[in-house]
């Protein structure tokens, strides 16, 4: 990593070359202790200050200096040992980067670990006005926990002037440790109540410890006292936003105690102190989606597929919370990409939800596309045949959707659905008789007569329809015809009507010809044989009309009625011919 004046250290890059040997750290032999008091103890706390975090890289440097230069000024090194500028700096350059680099608080950890720093000073210093403003934070490490005790802000005209204050600060700070360091040993020891009697004696000795309510906090949770852990952790964040520990007590005694709101705006802060972290982020996912907060939830996994586009779980979950907040349209678009990062992910189920999600955005070309997909991939499931046949007739694509239909009466040849588009396909690409044959073959093997029938109707109804409007004999015995094949597979009162209809207008159609036949019979040998002829076709047609328009009053009675009326009429008049043409 190129050095700059101000860059984040690596914490891997100098642990590793503490691991090769940390003895480039150790203060050489024979050279002049830089503080009063000669060497640590053993057992002497030491500081690490390193250069301060700045927009302006030398003013950083020299704030670092001269608040170490106090330490050192006013503590013996027997009281607090401040890590010396020559351990620093060979740290640093042993590990590749400048002397004077502003490290971040990780690698500060890091590098006070390495050089036997028991606390840290996270410092950052800007100019303001005529002088300086000053932010500072103690940190120290509880097992693999890095602790922060926010210091009071200072204000100085140079960085001498802030380091008076500032070295007071800390010693204030310093001064409530030992009751700190009690309470973390009860914690250790499960004496939580004693635990919670350290903290108090050190908040009294230095009110601003967040290092005491720390301690506190986790004390009142091990003793599950809930509304205490959310008052002591709101005292911690109130002083240090970005504490992670008092972040996360918080965000489970909220859900705790059923405040979901609560419990979601917290995670949305601890997502927002360390967003890289991809564990917690999933973690805060779940937890979001669970209290349902799917809205909230989906920025978070955005910013996660922003550093792992291809993670098949992420999208899963990313998918799953669109279609719960009712987001069609972006759930079809993370559903394509799941099924690129995962063809496994795939299943019927995942066919089926997207499918409906298709529907509900009112997307039938995408329901088409989804359903020809899954059905490649299931060729057994019957839904998606369906959808497929559904969808092409829809298009228009008839040959298409016949045979999606066939494929799903392949899977049930009694499903009446199928059966039906497979007829209404028929129908469209003008096979009348192919339509009838499918009914039969459905009828036959259990499906619903009944439904079937309508559609068969839908048969007749053009061919009733196109006689109506030519007036020809030939054109009513086509639409004869269609009712008869539909009554004789599913009869109905409309097909028994249409029936009706159709042989009533070819007897009239007759009757003109025996009228005209009439005429001429007396005088005309053949005339009187073909009035004989026509006058019974004309009865055996009236006869099926008079069986079957009974049944079909129940679609329009009056015209029912007419019929039946005018058939009575027509059958005196026959009668009359028969007795004058036909043989004896």
């Amino acid at each position: 990593m190129k050095s700059t004046h101000r860059h984040t250290a690596s914490a891997v890059a100098i642990l590793a070359l503490w691991m090769m040997g940390g003895s480039v750290f150790a203060q050489r032999p024979g050279a002049a202790p830089a503080q009063r008091g000669g060497v640590p103890n053993p057992d002497t706390p030491q500081i690490l200050i390193a250069t301060f975090q700045s927009s302006s890289p030398q003013l950083g440097v020299e704030t670092g200096d001269e608040l170490r230069s106090r330490i050192q000024g006013e503590h013996s090194a027997k009281d607090l040992y401040a890590v010396t500028k020559t351990n620093i700096n060979n740290a640093l350059v042993a590990s590749g980067y400048r002397p004077d680099s502003a490290l971040n608080a990780s690698d500060l950890m890091e590098l006070a670990r390495i050089t036997h720093g028991d606390y840290v000073i996270d410092g950052k210093v800007e100019k303001a006005g005529n002088g300086i403003h000053v932010t500072t934070r103690l940190l120290t490490k509880t097992g693999q926990q890095t602790l922060a005790q926010p210091l009071p802000d200072v204000e100085g005209k140079d960085a001498g002037d802030a380091a008076k204050t500032i070295e007071r600060n800390i010693s204030d700070a310093l001064k409530a440790m030992p009751p700190y360091k009690l309470c973390i040993a009860d914690l250790r020891a499960q004496k939580y109540d004693q635990a919670v009697t350290d903290a108090r004696a050190e908040i009294t000795a230095y009110a601003p410890s967040n290092l005491a309510r720390v301690c506190l906090l986790q004390a009142y949770d091990q003793l599950k006292q809930t509304d205490s852990v959310i008052s002591v952790a709101n005292a911690i964040l109130a002083k240090d936003s970005a504490n992670m520990l008092a972040l996360a007590n918080l965000a489970s005694a909220y859900s705790a105690k059923g405040n979901k709101d609560k419990a979601i705006e917290t995670n949305l802060r601890i997502y927002r102190v360390d967003p890289t972290n991809t564990s917690v982020a999933s973690s805060i996912v779940n937890d979001l989606a669970q209290s349902g907060a799917p809205d909230k939830a989906l920025p978070i996994i955005d910013s996660l597929l922003a550093q792992n586009p291809g993670d098949a779980n992420m999208l899963s979950t990313k998918w799953k919370l669109q279609l719960a907040s009712k987001r069609y349209k972006e759930a079809l678009v993370t559903a394509d990409q799941l099924a690129k990062a995962d063809t496994g992910a795939a299943t019927l189920e995942f066919y089926t939800r997207n499918i409906g999600a298709a529907q509900s955005d009112s997307n039938p070309t995408k329901v088409l596309e989804l359903a020809a997909r899954g059905g490649q991939k299931f060729p057994k499931d019957i839904s998606l045949q369906l959808l497929q046949a559904q969808g092409y007739a829809k298009a228009g694509q008839s040959q298409q959707a016949l045979a999606a239909a066939r494929k799903a009466l392949e899977i049930d040849p009694k499903n009446t659905d199928a059966a039906l588009l497979a007829m209404f396909a028929q129908n469209a690409m003008n096979q009348p008789d192919s339509a009838m044959a499918t009914a039969q073959k459905a009828i036959a093997a259990g499906a619903s007569k009944d439904q079937i029938a309508q559609t068969l109707l839908a048969t007749a109804a053009p061919a009733v329809a196109h006689a109506q409007q030519t007036k020809a004999r030939v054109d009513w015995e086509a639409a004869l015809k269609a009712a008869q094949a539909v009554d004789a597979l599913a009869p109905s009162q409309q097909s028994k009507f249409y029936i009706g209809v159709s042989s009533f207008q070819i007897g009239v159609s007759i009757m003109e010809d025996v009228q005209a036949l009439a005429k001429t019979a007396p005088t005309k040998k053949d005339d009187k044989v073909a009035a004989c002829t026509q006058a019974k076709a004309a009865e055996d047609i009236f006869a099926t009309t008079s069986i079957a328009m009974p049944a079909g009053a129940a679609v329009d009675k009056n015209v029912a009625g007419q019929i039946l009326g005018a058939v009575g009429q027509y059958g005196e008049y026959i009668g009359q011919v028969k007795k004058a043409f036909c043989p004896k």
